[in-house]
């Protein structure tokens, strides 16, 4: 592997989500956070993808080379765009449990999720995102990978989150995926909800790849860091 691999966290996270796979990756590889999560400013009101996408291009900019692009959920929306947009910094794009395009009742939830956001906080989010994230195994044994999620989530900032799902409900890049010039790997747990079990066979069939399963719902990146570490490096190579 000689170009760089950029993990791009999903929504409500940061860099720090991917810690298990990097050390079960074993290789030079960064995590980035994107905008309004961890360490990143806000993006600014009325938003689009790319206004995820263009720091994230910055960053890999300064990296002196293309780089490997993993993304999961909101993270897999913005290699997908830069995939497509910026085949220069792309060398290749591991999309996982993510979609190109949210159906109408998911782009209502983020609505009102933003508008919950606003008004009471991201306390009573916390349950309903570890559920989506993880298996009840997992879950129930209050996990290092679970009390990080839980801890980042909570501490993520309200209107962060809110403009970050404003964009999540108005997001479509089908026809970007459809201009894809890198090679891709699509990978969704075999648990994971619906909308992303539906979006992964689409993705597959519009970049000409087959679906990887893994065991476990929305985070099972980080549920079986090994396996997944082994998908990037082999999507790498």
């Amino acid at each position: 592997m000689t170009a760089p691999i950029v993990f791009l966290h999903p929504l409500g996270a940061d860099g720090r989500f991917w810690d298990p796979v990097l050390t079960a990756l074993g290789s030079s590889a960064v995590a980035f956070d994107l905008p309004g999560h961890g360490s990143a400013p806000l993006p600014p009101l009325g938003a689009t993808i790319d206004a995820y996408s263009a720091p994230v291009a910055t960053q890999i900019a300064a990296l002196g080379e293309p780089a490997h692009l993993v993304g999961m959920s909101l993270g897999g929306l913005v290699a997908q765009h830069l995939g497509a947009t910026r085949p220069d910094l792309a060398a290749s794009v591991v999309l996982a449990d993510t979609v190109p395009v949210y159906p109408e009742p998911m782009r209502q939830m983020w609505r009102e999720r933003a508008q919950t956001a606003r008004t009471s906080g991201l306390a009573s989010l916390v349950d309903p995102m570890v559920e989506m994230w993880f298996t009840a195994e997992l879950a129930q044994r209050d996990d290092p990978r679970v009390q990080q999620a839980r801890r980042t989530f909570a501490a993520t900032d309200p209107e962060g989150y809110a403009r970050t799902c404003e964009v999540l409900a108005d997001v479509d890049v089908r026809d970007r995926v459809g201009a894809l010039a890198v090679p891709a790997t699509v990978v969704c747990g075999e648990d994971d909800a619906p909308p992303f079990r539906d979006a992964a066979h689409w993705l597959a069939d519009a970049t000409g790849s087959t679906v990887q399963w893994l065991p476990g719902k929305h985070a099972c990146a980080v549920e079986h860091p090994e396996r997944f570490a082994e998908l990037a490096a082999k999507t790498a190579v």
